[in-house]
């Protein structure tokens, strides 16, 4: 991976989590509205991203999350065998 590309994905991060910290539901569907209206294929990465943020989460050992996001781990050891059994492919 090139060294522009990692930069461009630390301020992509960071972009994501001013919106995450900054804002409440109504800019969290707002959000999910417009990912709804990108191309197809770009759809099909950011899912990719989120499956692979849910299997990074349920991999966490119990030490490594408080109870700010025990919520979200939970979810992901739930779906955890759902999203290994079901790879999406790289479009």
């Amino acid at each position: 991976m090139r060294v522009e590309d990692k930069e461009e994905i630390k301020k992509a991060v960071q972009s994501v989590s001013h919106i995450m910290n900054a804002y409440g539901n109504e800019e969290v569907e707002f959000f999910v509205k417009q990912m709804s209206r990108q191309h197809r294929t770009l759809q099909q990465a950011f899912s990719r991203i989120c499956q692979a943020w849910f299997l990074h989460l349920a991999s966490l050992e119990e030490s490594r999350y408080d109870l700010r996001n025990e919520a979200s781990v939970a979810l992901a050891k739930k779906i955890k065998e759902v999203l290994e059994n079901s790879p999406l492919p790289l479009i």
